[in-house]
């Protein structure tokens, strides 16, 4: 009885001896993992560098809200610091002319600048 084992593959010769076999594979097997090796660091090396541009713009942004921050609090201090100088006034204005209302009261009358229309000597207005 003879006993014939299938070719593994289409390609393979008819007779393949085992030793060659072997020693194929294995070269086969250390290529496919050096070139992937070799892929997967190519990529580690690519998401490093995406990965350092990105947080180098991050910085720049940091950045750049920082000093936008700062010129907009002193725009922010320079507009309350005139709003309460103008409600400062207005205060004043109003407790002057209260001061000044409560004075009239307080005393006598004035004289009527205007007349009654018979008293009036003059054109009409």
């Amino acid at each position: 009885m003879n006993i014939q084992t299938p070719n593994p593959s289409g390609y393979a010769p008819a007779k393949a001896d085992p030793l060659r076999l072997a020693s194929a594979t294995i070269q086969a097997v250390d290529r496919i993992g050096v070139a992937t090796s070799e892929e997967i660091e190519k990529t580690a090396d690519e998401i490093m560098r995406g990965a350092t541009e990105i947080a180098e713009k991050l910085r720049e942004l940091a950045g750049a809200i920082r000093e936008h921050s700062k010129i907009a609090n002193e725009h922010v201090s320079e507009f309350c610091s005139k709003a309460t100088c103008v409600l400062e006034g207005v205060r004043d204005l109003k407790m002057k002319l209260e001061g000044e209302a409560e004075a009239v009261q307080d005393t006598s009358p004035l004289p009527s600048l205007i007349g009654k229309p018979s008293q009036f000597t003059g054109p009409a207005l």
